[in-house]
């Protein structure tokens, strides 16, 4: 038996599961520590009033064993793991654009995640990691996502950035457009988000305006901004736009379910700036060995980011934490 994580709307709870088979290709992994990501701090409409797995997906662990003819990694193998890794088979994958795989692996699909004790992963999701804290080697997931972020936004030295939403991802993401040479780099973040807005200051970031007390098309960056990186909710997409300089990028990743997946904006402004709309999507995970490489130089200091750690038993009270002003990131390890 072991035990997992699992949710009613917003009560969170610990329940006892069957240790799951093991199938091939895949490895059972003893989790480590695990990262609570902002969506696993919302209860999407369809799920309103069931009981459901959390997925935790942010995972660093140790390999307990071995599906058959899985190679690639040993029993004792300290771990990261993808959440989602192209299957270098498919069409895509063949003609060096994984980014598009059609047989994407992941745990998602195993119904296996990272609040538990145990879990099931195909091996292929399987990074090895020996030397960070496990708690720190969790932020490798996130942290690829705020590569590809990065990546598609196409910012040089002469880009001036915007970063809506200081959260873990959109943190990391303003670090490396300043490490990427960005002339001038800014955090769009609530005044209540007090710990996201300090570590913003600390890792040097401009400015960081507060777009309830400012909004954004009246700031004064002292700047044209012409790069605008969207960690927000999709109904703020309008505000990125209309702060972009003529010819701008926006970059987003920003999810909301229900009627907040929406927007309305004006397509012709959009148009008359030749405005571009990039959506980064990193799945399947393209940059987990980058990304720990960031982690491992201090290109990203993870502790930094490490804000709070529960024992699994204290799931609950973790994301209640994570709600809240004094939180970056939460793990459970």
């Amino acid at each position: 038996m072991l035990r997992a994580a699992y949710r009613t709307d917003d009560r969170v709870y610990l329940k006892d599961l069957p240790t799951p088979d093991l199938g091939d290709g895949q490895i059972r992994v003893k989790v480590d520590a695990c990262g609570v990501c902002g969506t696993d701090l919302h209860v999407q409409p369809d799920t309103m009033g069931k009981e459901v797995l959390m997925t935790g997906h942010e995972v660093a662990g140790r390999v307990l064993e071995l599906g058959t003819g899985v190679t690639c990694v040993s029993v004792g193998d300290r771990i990261v793991l993808d959440s989602a890794t192209p299957c270098g088979r498919c069409e895509f994958c063949r003609n060096a654009q994984q980014e598009l795989c059609t047989d994407v692996q992941s745990f998602f699909y195993l119904g296996s995640f990272g609040f538990s004790e145990q879990m099931v992963a195909p091996a292929a999701c399987a990074i090895p990691c020996a030397d960070l804290d496990p708690a720190v080697a969790t932020l490798q997931e996130p942290l690829g996502v705020a590569i590809d972020l990065v990546r598609l936004a196409d910012v040089t030295i002469d880009s001036n950035v915007l970063v809506m939403g200081g959260g873990p991802i959109g943190l990391m993401a303003a670090t490396l457009a300043r490490r990427a040479g960005a002339r001038r780099v800014f955090l769009s973040e609530l005044s209540a988000r007090r710990a996201r807005r300090d570590l913003a200051r600390t890792l040097g970031i401009d400015d960081v305006f507060d777009p309830i007390d400012t909004p954004l098309n009246t700031c004064d960056f002292g700047c044209a901004i012409d790069r605008v990186l969207v960690t927000s909710p999709p109904r703020t997409l309008p505000d990125a736009f209309a702060v972009a300089a003529k010819g701008s990028i926006v970059s987003f990743l920003g999810i909301e379910h229900g009627e907040g997946a929406f927007c309305t904006f004006d397509a012709n402004a959009f148009h008359f700036k030749k405005l571009q709309l990039r959506a980064s999507f990193a799945s399947p995970a393209l940059f987990g060995p980058r990304a720990l490489t960031y982690l491992r130089e201090g290109i990203i200091d993870g502790e930094l980011f490490v804000s709070h750690r529960f024992p699994l038993d204290r799931i609950s009270e973790a994301i209640d934490t994570a709600r809240g002003a004094d939180a970056v990131k939460v793990v459970i390890a």
